[in-house]
């Protein structure tokens, strides 16, 4: 406003030094019509810069109104489907966006009451009609590593993947995972939230093995399982890829003689084989159960496996969700 002033002050000292000028000239009638002619013209120039300033500002209001986020809100579930959100078991998300062309254009941190809360996030990638947004959840990085993005690379770059030593993959973390692709909706000027459903990626495994020690005489020794046929690393649609690593289970007897393993989690993977080992060498291996079903570590599952073995090795399997206790019951 004070800018328009200047300018109109400014004026009207120029119309007063060119009136001066021409009253010189004696012409009065002359001078009167030259200066009111000037004097409109001054007015008008003003009138107009204002309304000028006043044009600008509602439009760029109206572009900031039109130029709509997207928007997610993030939604945990569980293996058999069941919302989980407001369990607390998510502790906070990585959203990585993807612009239409699958180019990475940012990354956001989630934090835990944003998702316990179910607020939406708003996500503004300009001129992009479509956008794709990757959410991780439950990185460590003393288990895994996720790839460091910047503005080079795209969508298939993204990935995570286990730290391993000479081949042995450490325990994963409790990784959650979701992808959706958003749209723009340009027939509101409202902004639309749309779900990001993210689903736990490991799985659970627990395995025993019953009749070992009247098989071997005795319980001494140093016992190992080992989960083999697994890869290193998760793609950005979530699924295994990378070099083959193993998960090793250390071992012990339990009060019942069965030799037992801790629950303990590994990357999901069809096709799996087990191994046992005493003192580095191998007792048995095994890739299916007594039904002739393959072995496989399913996201978001528990499976215990419990083995028999004189000799020859059978298994029994029971899967479940994650959460779930399995509980074993002996009848006389």
């Amino acid at each position: 406003m004070r800018g328009g002033q200047k300018k109109t002050k400014s004026l009207r000292l120029r119309v007063k030094h060119i009136k001066s000028r021409v009253m010189k000239k004696g012409n009065f009638f002359a001078n009167c019509v030259f200066a009111v002619s000037v004097i409109f013209t001054v007015l008008s120039f003003s009138a107009c810069t204002d309304d000028s300033n006043d044009v600008v500002a509602t439009t760029s209001e109206v572009i900031e109104q039109a130029e709509v986020p997207f928007s997610v809100v993030l939604k945990a579930m569980n293996s058999d489907g069941n919302d989980i959100t407001t369990k607390g078991e998510v502790n906070g998300a990585t959203l990585f966006v993807f612009d239409q062309n699958n180019d990475f254009f940012e990354q956001i941190n989630v934090n835990k009451s944003t998702i316990l809360s179910r607020r939406a996030i708003d996500i503004n990638c300009p001129n992009s009609n479509d956008i794709t947004v990757i959410a991780w959840s439950g990185i460590n990085s003393g288990n895994e590593e996720i790839s460091n993005m910047s503005k080079a690379n795209i969508i298939s770059d993204l990935q995570v993947s286990l730290k391993e030593n000479n081949g042995i993959a450490n325990i994963p973390s409790d990784l959650f995972y979701g992808q959706v692709t958003l749209h723009k909706n340009s027939s509101t000027k409202s902004t639309v939230s749309n779900e990001l459903q993210i689903i736990r990626k490991t799985s659970i495994f627990q395995l025993s093995t019953k009749g070992l020690i009247k098989y071997l005489g005795s319980n001494a020794g140093n016992f190992e399982y080992r989960i083999k046929n697994t890869k290193s690393s998760l793609d950005y649609n979530g699924n295994p890829t990378g070099e083959e690593v193993e998960f090793a289970f250390p071992a012990s007897f339990d009060e019942k003689g069965n030799l037992t393993t801790e629950a303990q989690a590994i990357f999901p993977a069809q096709n799996i084989t087990i191994e046992l080992y005493k003192d580095g060498d191998l007792i048995f291996s095994s890739e299916k159960d007594k039904n002739g079903e393959l072995f496989a570590a399913n996201p978001g599952k528990r499976t215990e496996i419990t083995f028999k073995y004189s000799g020859e090795v059978s298994a029994n399997i029971v899967i479940a969700d994650w959460a779930t206790v399995i509980q074993h019951i002996t009848l006389n």
